[in-house]
């Protein structure tokens, strides 16, 4: 599917729609929408640039010329200021204004105020200016785009999303019949439901026991672009909790293996693959970027501590899954399951724990893997010896490898996915959405309660939220320099 994408914060839709319908007299209202654009070229995948809200300007006293409930004038002359910052921020200028009577289409008036100021941003910073067009209208967004190459020439906008404690998407083209497989589905959810996930691109890291399952069902389900990232090839041990591979896989790229296996199951879908590591990869970097959603099914605390940070910088949805449990020994001398857990983390920009403060990733499991990448030999020492001569503590017991339990927490995790799409859940009191564990052996669901780290860069500060990454994807030097078809 064709097409950019608007994304825009929960805090920044509320204080839009505050300011844009709150005029005493019901006059219309305007707001400049600074956004930063996303265009990185994804293998597979068609051209859809992510333009992501990073600040809104409310447009009074002097900005303001005329209003009335059909009609708002703005003062040009206070846009020059604006297209500097555009210029020297690499950010993309963007109006927005109200339609106090709900009139849902751009008027002629709203023709030639776009052409006009479009004509000073491109004079200004070059024709390879955009700029973005809102219309908030009987509660929803309506969305287009220009470009400085061709004022008269109205880019496609498949959706406006607002991430908030959901997914709300607007603007999206519902067919007049579904395809035949999702019926029940629509069924279920409703008719706009299927065109959503149509509309959404999604990104799984790791494919393995987890992410397989994940991916398969994500495609059956309709979502209408994947891009699957892993570097590794497919054991023999991984066939009893995997999905979608043949025995002819095994020694062959997982994720090229299971893109070939989907693009049969759903020949109309964009899927494509990275045979990549997501720490060691800036292709894989790139991909991320331009998804709305991010499924982190990968057991290497690099990987995770990646997405963790990315859904800041990129204001992406993100849903981690993970395992644990321990094998013991019965009296007779046979091995027997006595823990086994299923984790779901729903963590959103604006709601949620991040990783760190769920202690899913925390810096001594990163120093451990990170040594025993560097000294393989390390990983036969007992916990001891690690720390005693290396300072190392361990990085615990792998989770057992049994396919019902990986696919159950797939499941689940899909399950989620479209709970913020469709809201459809009645979580009790002591369940949080960003942190769901289903206890296997003793039949039990509940949530852990994050640490309470007031000053947490992710979670809680929001430092890093929507930042500006400089010269190196995401501030890491070891992720190389953006390549930008920005």
């Amino acid at each position: 599917m064709t097409g950019h994408r608007i994304t825009l914060l929960g805090s920044h839709d509320r204080e839009l729609k505050e300011w844009l319908l709150g005029d005493p007299s019901g006059y219309e209202r305007g707001a400049i929408i600074l956004f930063r654009r996303l265009a990185r070229k994804v293998h597979g995948q068609p051209s859809s640039d992510r333009f992501l809200a990073v600040e809104v300007i409310k447009m009074s006293e002097d900005w303001i010329l005329e209003s009335s409930p059909t009609h708002l004038k703005i003062n040009l002359r206070k846009l020059p200021e604006l297209y500097l910052r555009c210029e020297t921020e690499r950010l993309e200028l963007g109006f927005a204004h109200s339609h106090p009577r709900g009139h849902d289409a751009f008027s002629h008036l709203d023709t030639d105020n776009e052409k006009n100021i479009l004509h000073g941003l491109s004079g200004c910073n070059g024709n390879n200016s955009f700029f973005v067009a809102m219309i908030l209208a009987d509660g929803k967004w309506h969305t287009r785009i220009r470009h400085g190459s061709n004022f008269d020439k109205l880019l496609y906008v498949r959706h406006t999303c607002v991430v908030s404690d959901k997914i709300e998407l607007h603007g999206i083209a519902i067919p007049h019949k579904s395809a035949g497989d999702l019926i029940r589905q629509e069924a279920a959810f409703g008719k706009p439901f299927n065109a959503k996930l149509q509309s959404l691109r999604a990104v799984v890291v790791g494919v393995g026991g987890t992410g397989s399952p994940l991916a398969t069902l994500l495609a059956r389900a309709g979502v209408g672009e994947i891009i699957l990232i892993d570097g590794d090839i497919l054991e023999e041990s991984n066939m009893n909790r995997v999905r979608g591979y043949r025995a002819k896989d095994i020694t062959k790229s997982k994720a090229q293996s299971l893109t070939d296996f989907i693009a049969c199951v759903r020949p109309g879908i964009s899927i494509s693959a990275i045979n990549a590591y997501l720490n060691e990869s800036g292709e894989a970097i790139d991909a991320l970027s331009s998804a709305d959603i991010i499924f982190g099914c990968t057991d290497d605390q690099a990987g995770r501590n990646i997405m963790n940070q990315a859904m800041y910088y990129y204001a992406q949805v993100y849903i981690d899954v993970g395992l644990t449990g321990k094998i013991d020994t019965d009296p007779e001398g046979h091995p027997y399951l006595r823990d086994h857990r299923g984790r779901v983390s729903c963590i959103l920009p604006e709601f949620g724990s991040c990783l760190r403060c769920q202690r899913v990733v925390t810096d001594q499991r990163l120093r451990y893997e990170q040594a025993i990448r560097d000294n393989p030999a390390l990983a036969k020492l007992d916990p001891i010896t690690l720390e005693r001569d290396y300072y190392l503590i361990g990085g615990g017991e792998q989770a057992p490898g049994v396919g019902p339990f990986t696919s159950s927490t797939a499941d689940n995790a899909v399950a989620t996915f479209m709970d913020l799409v469709r809201p459809y859940r009645i979580l009790p009191p002591d369940l949080q959405q960003d942190n769901i564990w289903t206890d296997f052996v003793n039949l039990r669901i509940y949530s852990n309660a994050p640490i309470d780290d007031q000053d947490c860069i992710y979670c809680r500060t929001h430092a890093i939220l929507l930042k500006n990454e400089g010269k190196y994807r995401l501030e890491m030097p070891q992720l190389g320099e953006i390549h930008r078809n920005e």
